[in-house]
């Protein structure tokens, strides 16, 4: 994981926010660059560095957040204009659970069905399918269709760094971090 900023800590409550009021209603997805938009809108926190270099950190540290709150996995109401979630929810899953995605696309679909079962008002009466997701878009634009691509899939990387729940900063290889302990 990379260096964490400390405006983590403002943003990421913002984040968990937003994407909650994503899941309030069945379907519905927010792009990553709306939601960093919204984040440093409503924190009123700036970057003094490019949204590249901290966007998928904090995508994690969203991801670990939500998890110690109990939430469903917000993050995978996070897609990238395309409608995908790539290999960046991939990561925040293995930062999560553990666990090693083989088909990242297909693994947001069913945890985006999870967070509308927790939180949206208008389920469908047979509590909805895991599906792909759409983006609405002001006007359509002509280009390669999502359909003919292949799903992307993420290979097992090396464990990324633990994260202190309380700080979001990376914990040392104690495991009992240096800022809070």
């Amino acid at each position: 994981m990379a260096k964490i900023l400390p405006q983590f800590a403002r943003w990421t409550p913002a984040a968990l926010e937003v994407l909650r009021e994503t899941a309030s209603r069945y379907g519905a997805v927010i792009t990553v660059s709306d939601l960093a938009d919204e984040v440093v809108r409503r924190t009123r926190v700036e970057s003094p560095t490019s949204r590249r270099t901290w966007l998928s950190d904090l995508m994690e540290i969203v991801a670990l957040a939500a998890d110690r709150a109990g939430d469903p996995p917000l993050t995978s109401l996070a897609v990238q204009r395309d409608g995908t979630v790539g290999e960046a929810y991939g990561r925040a899953v293995l930062t999560t659970t553990g666990d090693a995605v083989k088909d990242v696309e297909q693994r947001a679909a069913e945890d985006r069905l999870l967070c509308y079962r927790a939180l949206a008002d208008d389920l469908p009466a047979d509590g909805g399918t895991p599906r792909p997701a759409k983006v609405r878009r002001a006007a359509t634009t002509s280009g390669s269709s999502s359909a003919s691509r292949p799903t992307r899939t993420v290979k097992p990387e090396p464990r990324p760094d633990k994260i202190c729940p309380t700080c979001f900063t990376a914990l040392p290889a104690t495991g009992i971090c240096d800022q809070c302990d």
